[in-house]
């Protein structure tokens, strides 16, 4: 499936320029059929529906795992980024005296869980960046023998940089530590292979680049990982039930990640995430990758070349879709923008910036418009 197709998919395209999809993805025309027919059989077909929830669990986990590279029985659903890099942690073992290593960019929910009982004791050190880069060799010196983890975003929310995983997954290694990665501003935009980057956990939300919905989200662990230690939580979902047995009878963990996964899961949001997978499948992650580079590396240069300060690299390698250009007052020229049809985001970076956040189904006609009409806003 080429660009041009997918764009054809997503009926806001017919009506505004859309280059938010760091924040949240719109609705595909797939999608809108997979909620009408799920919500038809809400009403009228319930014990239908009711049989095929495994289906749809199982479904997205396959779909998932394809884009990552991992294997299906590594992938569990659950309902956010954050919850996820919780579990991460959770699946985390201690070590007196230990450390765990952080950018200055990593998402809050990578940073907030290694507060909480019993991981709060452990020493947190951050990265600092240098001219807008996290240099490896920081990276490097940070990380000891003492480390038990690095818990890093791969691409940086406020600033579109993408760190070299496989990098950092070595410097891990060399330690013994463990890679724990908030994927939401890469997956769906960027090329993953988890077992190639040497990723220990996964988390990313649906919403955003995988083209799904709220309160849908993946967790990836290396199987070794996830069956070492019993799940930090269990309910009916996780458990190993054979026939005739019952609670009493104790608790055995599903094998794989299918342990993690607690109760019902949110049907009207694997209904719009689906085809969403679907479509980043069709289209090939290595098209994908290429086009949004494409779009964000064209973006970016002729922000550059209107004199304004482009926060994310200009090397390919270093950065995915997200686009982040600091502007004197990045919510007036938001609004601005919503008002012509354009819509972007500002509030990250100490709300220094505006980000532009072009996908697969946009192309480089969206960026001139954009670009119009901040040439229009800037004439004011």
């Amino acid at each position: 499936m080429k660009p041009e197709e997918v764009r054809s998919l997503f009926p806001i395209m017919e009506q505004r320029t859309y280059l938010f999809s760091g924040g949240h993805s719109p609705m595909s025309t797939p999608a809108i059929e997979a909620v009408r027919e799920l919500t038809e059989q809400w009403t009228y077909g319930i014990a239908e529906l009711y049989e095929r929830l495994s289906e749809h669990v199982e479904a997205a986990r396959t779909l998932y795992a394809r884009l990552i590279g991992a294997d299906q029985d590594e992938v569990a659903v659950v309902d956010s980024t954050g919850a996820g890099s919780n579990l991460a942690v959770e699946l985390t073992d201690l070590k007196h005296g230990g450390n765990v290593v952080f950018d200055e960019w990593s998402y809050p929910s990578s940073i907030f869980p290694w507060m909480l009982p019993p991981k709060e004791d452990l020493e947190r050190r951050f990265v600092m960046s240098r001219n807008g880069i996290i240099e490896l060799e920081d990276i490097a010196e940070a990380v000891d023998d003492d480390t038990i983890a690095i818990s890093i975003s791969h691409v940086t929310q406020g600033e579109g940089f993408r760190q070299d995983l496989a990098a950092v997954s070595k410097i891990a290694q060399e330690h013994g530590a463990l890679l724990l990665v908030d994927g939401a501003q890469s997956a769906g935009a960027v090329s993953i292979d988890v077992k190639e980057l040497g990723v220990d956990f996964l988390s990313a939300g649906a919403c955003k680049w995988l083209l799904g919905a709220a309160g849908v989200a993946f967790f990836y662990g290396k199987r070794n990982l996830i069956e070492r230690i019993p799940p930090p939580r269990a309910g009916g979902p996780s458990a190993l039930r054979p026939p005739g047995s019952s609670p009493a009878d104790g608790f055995t963990p599903k094998p794989g990640a299918a342990r993690f996964q607690l109760g019902m899961p949110n049907l009207l949001g694997l209904a719009a995430t689906i085809p969403g997978l679907e479509i980043l499948t069709q289209a090939g992650k290595s098209q994908v990758e290429a086009h949004v580079l494409e779009l964000s590396g064209y973006c970016g240069q002729a922000l550059r070349e209107r004199g304004y300060e482009v926060l994310t690299p200009a090397e390919p390698q270093r950065r995915g879709g997200v686009v982040a250009v600091v502007m004197e007052d990045p919510p007036d020229v938001e609004r601005f923008m919503r008002d012509q049809k354009v819509d972007v985001y500002s509030g990250h970076t100490y709300n220094r910036t505006l980000r532009i956040d072009p996908h697969i189904f946009n192309n480089s006609g969206d960026i001139d418009v954009f670009l119009a009409k901040l040439d229009e806003y800037e004439a004011m």
